[in-house]
């Protein structure tokens, strides 16, 4: 008798398998065969994810580095002390720990490294700030939060970030909250938590509807060489 169910099981863990089994009607073979799909279009979604995010990322840099010019302050808003206000106090948290990170990176330079012995810099900061962070920028994390900071910041400038985007209040809380469904998802994947109810291409739609308020051509930039749409359609609880 084969023992590779048992190594299936010992492999995955008893608790990662169970939503798959359920799903499958507590068969083992369909549940194994439900996982390594979901194993493939978690890594796609991540490559995908990874491209809206450096996206938003570098949109909202733009944006947050010309209002704070505007303000008084350093395009290199990341650096001590260039931040104003209100973005000092929305960010001061995420800004300390990105700049942490990003002074230890930097001494791990090697010395062939061409950056060996540079400081840290804007650009490794920004590098170095969490998803959420680009979130907070357009809402609270919390519900019960006042979102003041946000609107000010976005009537003030954060809404060149998305010139294909409604330019009122309502437009910012929109793009929050699909930034923010996309941060939860991209935490799934990077959790290894089972997709079984995502809805794949909602989810891709909602991605690239958010890409094309930053820019129109951004979609068919994000989508290259993409295999998630195939993934999906290969899913074999549709297939068998």
């Amino acid at each position: 008798m084969s023992s590779q169910p048992d190594v299936r099981r010992l492999l995955l863990s008893e608790p990662r398998l169970r939503p798959y089994m359920d799903d499958a009607g507590q068969d083992l073979e369909r549940a194994w065969s439900t996982y390594l799909w979901a194993n493939e279009l978690s890594g796609a979604l991540h490559a995908q994810i990874s491209l809206v995010e450096v996206a938003i990322r570098n949109a909202l840099d733009r944006a947050v580095s010309s209002w704070n010019v505007a303000n008084g302050g350093s395009a290199e808003w990341t650096l001590p002390g260039n931040a104003k206000e209100p973005l000092y106090t929305l960010l001061k948290d995420d800004l300390n720990k990105a700049r942490r990170a990003a002074t230890r990176e930097a001494g791990l330079r090697t010395s062939g490294h061409p950056r060996h012995g540079s400081l840290a810099g804007h650009d490794d900061i920004v590098a170095q700030l969490m998803f959420g962070t680009w979130v907070k920028l357009l809402q609270p994390m919390s519900k019960v939060e006042s979102p003041h900071r946000q609107v000010a910041l976005w009537s003030a400038g954060l809404n060149t970030a998305f010139p294909g985007a409604d330019q009122s209040d309502a437009g910012r809380a929109k793009i929050g909250e699909q930034l923010d469904s996309i941060r939860r998802l991209r935490n799934r994947v990077a959790h290894h938590d089972n997709l079984l109810g995502v809805k794949t291409s909602s989810r891709l739609n909602q991605m690239l509807s958010l890409v094309h308020k930053a820019n129109a051509a951004y979609p068919r930039l994000v989508m290259a060489n993409s295999s998630v749409r195939r993934i999906a359609r290969d899913d074999p609880r549709r297939i068998s």
